[in-house]
């Protein structure tokens, strides 16, 4: 009598093959933790956005907003504007405006950090990584450039192509 079906043996090694399968295969198709740094960016954004008007409008007030480098306190500490706008010069201000902590993904790389940032004193413009990818190398940050004229704001660029 002839039987059908499988032995033991051939089910055990049969899940094992799509166990490792599906260990291998699963990265690829959910990757978690690229959609959580991306997330985290355009909560960065979203915070930074959030916070341009009210600076601004403290600059308007006090007739600040149309000087291209300038100072403006913002409970008792010192905040560098361009415009109006806080200035890219470093995470100082954000420092002061989020709450949060900032250190130079050069120089500071070490330092535990809410974020990490780059600038080039000499470009208009800072970038901001999650402590994950703290090289803009790592194509995963938020660029924010600030503003060139008085009537023109600051602009957010998120860069997501290695996160």
């Amino acid at each position: 009598m002839k039987q059908n079906g499988f032995t033991l043996i051939e089910l055990v090694v049969t899940i094992i093959i799509l166990a490792i399968l599906a260990t291998v295969a699963l990265p690829k198709f959910i990757n978690i933790q690229s959609d959580a740094r991306i997330a985290a960016l355009q909560g960065l954004k979203g915070e930074m956005s959030g916070t341009l008007p009210q600076v601004h409008a403290k600059a308007m007030i006090e007739n600040l907003a149309t000087q291209p480098s300038t100072q403006i306190s913002l409970n008792g500490d010192q905040v560098e504007l361009a415009y109006g706008y806080p200035a890219a010069d470093s995470a100082n201000a954000w420092d002061l405006l989020l709450q949060a902590t900032f250190a130079d993904a050069i120089f500071n790389a070490d330092d535990p950090a809410d974020w990490y940032f780059h600038n080039n004193k000499a470009e208009p413009f800072i970038r901001f990584m999650h402590p994950s990818k703290k090289s803009s190398g790592d194509n995963c940050y938020l660029k924010y450039t600030q503003a060139q004229s008085s009537n023109q704001a600051p602009s957010f660029e998120i860069v997501v192509t290695g996160c």
